[in-house]
């Protein structure tokens, strides 16, 4: 899980307060969306490519955010289609089609342990965590996009 810490936001903020809340959410949808381009750019450039399959299914989505009303979100993840992404990001067990590890959740340990040790881990290959670095650099999209509608007197509706 990354951690950001932002300053200079609370003044920004301050004056968004002051606006419409329909302008609010329009300004920061604008915003959180180009943030969140950032952080999808980073991850299909980090990510290993053989079709560009996986690369073309990182995208962004809005999000319902904290399901708070009027909250605004925006998420990176992968389509289902690329399915197959989790387990390059995590490693895995190589198994042939079908076999799956029996029994219960400690026998299911121990066989893992067993194919690690025997050479059948596949190591992780992260490309969204690191992705998620640029989170810095995102907020501060965010933070430009609402600065230039006030200074741009847009929010003045």
């Amino acid at each position: 899980m990354a951690t950001v810490e932002v300053h200079g936001l609370d003044l920004v903020m301050r004056h968004l307060d002051a606006v419409p809340r329909k302008l609010q959410r329009k300004i920061l949808r604008r915003g959180l969306r180009k943030g969140a381009a950032l952080v999808r750019d980073e991850a299909r450039r980090r990510v290993r490519r053989r079709s560009g399959r996986l690369a073309k299914s990182i995208t962004v989505a809005s999000s319902r955010g904290s399901g708070q009303r009027g909250a605004v979100a925006y998420k990176v993840g992968l389509r289902s289609r690329a399915w197959y992404g989790r387990y390059l990001e995590y490693g895995h067990i190589k198994r042939g089609r079908g076999q799956k590890i029996a029994g219960g959740e400690r026998r299911r340990a121990a066989t893992r342990e067993v194919l690690k040790g025997a050479g059948q881990f596949v190591p992780p290959y992260p490309f969204m965590r690191p992705a998620a670095d640029k989170l810095p650099r995102a907020l501060d999209a965010v933070a430009d996009e609402v600065r230039g509608a006030l200074l741009s007197g847009e929010l003045s509706s």
